[in-house]
């Protein structure tokens, strides 16, 4: 996307046009059949929300006509991938995500992420980053998956078969990374991908797909992009798909699986969380412990399906570990993203902003006590960007939105709770099971809690992005999802099985 002037062809979300918009980047491309190509709907305006008012570039707008092209490449060069041993294509899967590494620091493709989608420069930097380590992070676990199964008697074996052509539904708060968790087992495990970029934050995450397609046999990645839900909606119905990997909120997900049913194609939903962290009673309450659950929580200003959602604490430290997670907010500068000295980007729509800004206002007129921390930097004073200073709650009520919703944003509930059974009842009092985390020194205390929790996943004094071993799988329970991501699982999650006994003849 080389810098240069560009026209923007649609309103802005309000409806009213966008004032003289000076762009930094031409409308980027689509990648179909592993070429670029413009967008034959056209180009639609992606806006910084740091300056809402702000274009920071134009995005295409793949038609329908281009996804029965995408579709139709991977199915032509899907047969020919699945013959390739798994080390060749190992090593052209590899040598596809350096290249993509590559190419998203020779562009800044960070700082174009950081503006497209409001997070700090530094976290859009390291997911950038992410592309070129996440085959080495999978290559153990694919061949696992991928391995060949006998019984004793060698009568019969299983192999694990890919499933075809997949469909890739990205979500937009950590797009470049989730394109390759899904791209890169996908692949090494012989399948072809079209990818649905997110529609408010493409740039990065197309380029980034471009540079990666380009090492792979023509048509075997595709990524399309636009406004809307109507692209979505054809890919995951589409006859050629065969199977959807979407990574995004509860209710889409349901209309995913509902779509999917109609002709039985199977699907990973990563959904979303509200994940309850513990705090054990023999925990010391300490500078370097408000930090971790701070970055626990508010890591992309909250806004991961993984961070810390509610916090329960013993009913007599609560305003202890409220003091020590307000204090270590006072460190936070809100402000543009890509500005010297910023640790906390805006959220990334006005509707979330909204959204979490009318839970956070409900809990206070529940007798709940609100303590705001951090301050906004000057320059971003009347800019209209979507920034929430982070809310430490104490006092929310049990059944208030901020605790029995997913708020995606810097306001975090800190609850008591009467012994280590209600504080148990209390973290599984919701429809959510993504992920949970139990804080002590005691190893017992630990395994117990953890076995008694409702999550896929349970981390024992870390929480989060920060937290996950690629080793094992990733997934929820409950309404957060079905299937897994990482591990050998999360490989064999792309393949079928098939079993081949041999009989002699009479």
């Amino acid at each position: 996307m080389p810098r240069r002037r560009g026209t923007v062809n649609a309103a802005r979300r309000d409806g009213s046009l966008p004032r003289a918009p000076a762009l930094d980047y031409e409308c980027a491309m689509l990648t179909i059949a592993g070429r670029r190509a413009a967008g034959a709907g056209g180009c639609y305006p992606v806006y910084n929300p740091a300056r809402p008012a702000e274009v920071v570039h134009e995005a295409p707008a793949a038609s329908l006509e281009q996804l029965d092209a995408a579709v139709a490449a991977a199915r032509r060069a899907q047969p020919a991938w699945a013959t390739r041993g798994f080390d060749e294509r190992l090593a052209i899967v590899t040598r596809a995500a350096e290249a993509a590494s590559g190419a998203a620091l020779e562009r800044d493709l960070a700082r174009l992420l950081s503006r497209e989608h409001g997070k700090v420069l530094a976290e859009s930097t390291f997911e950038t980053a992410t592309v070129g380590f996440i085959p080495l992070a999978f290559a153990d676990a694919a061949r696992a998956a991928l391995a060949t199964r006998s019984t004793p008697d060698g009568m019969s074996e299983l192999t694990a078969e890919p499933v075809g052509v997949v469909a890739a539904i990205l979500p937009f708060n950590w797009p470049v990374a989730v394109f390759a968790m899904k791209v890169v087992p996908a692949l090494l495990a012989g399948n072809a991908l079209v990818v649905k970029v997110p529609p408010s934050c493409p740039g990065a995450v197309l380029e980034i797909a471009s540079a990666f397609a380009a090492e792979l046999p023509e048509g075997l990645l595709s990524a399309l992009g636009a406004p809307g839900s109507e692209l979505g909606e054809a890919l995951v119905a589409h006859r050629d798909v065969d199977m959807v990997s979407f990574t995004g909120g509860i209710a889409t997900g349901r209309a995913v699986m509902a779509s999917a049913a109609r002709t039985l194609k199977p699907v990973v939903l990563e959904l979303g969380g509200n994940d309850p962290a513990i705090l054990a009673p023999d925990v010391a309450i300490d500078d370097a412990l408000a930090d971790r659950l701070y970055q626990c929580a508010f890591t992309s200003s909250g806004q991961v399906c993984m961070a810390v959602k509610r916090l329960y604490a013993p009913a007599a430290r609560v305003r202890e570990l409220v003091d020590a997670l307000v204090a270590r907010g006072a460190r936070e500068l809100a402000g543009d993203p890509v500005a010297d000295g910023v640790t906390l980007g805006p959220v990334h729509t006005a509707q979330s902003r909204d959204f979490v800004e009318a839970l956070v206002a409900e809990a206070r007129a529940a007798g709940a006590t609100v303590h705001r921390t951090g301050r906004l930097r000057d320059e971003d004073r009347g800019s209209g960007g979507h920034f929430v200073l982070p809310a430490i709650v104490e006092g929310a009520p049990r059944g208030s939105g901020l605790v029995r919703r997913e708020q995606f944003a810097p306001a975090l509930p800190v609850l008591p709770y009467r012994d280590l059974d209600d504080a148990v009842a209390q973290a599984n009092d919701t429809e959510y099971g993504l992920s949970a985390s139990v804080w002590t020194h005691d190893d017992a205390l630990a395994a117990d809690l953890a076995r008694r929790l409702e999550a896929g996943t349970v981390w024992r004094n870390h929480h989060g992005t920060g937290a996950t071993d690629p080793r094992v799988p990733f997934g929820g329970w409950k309404q957060s999802g079905l299937g897994r991501e990482l591990g050998p699982e999360g490989v064999a999650a792309y393949t079928r099985p098939r079993a081949y006994t041999r009989h002699a003849l009479p």
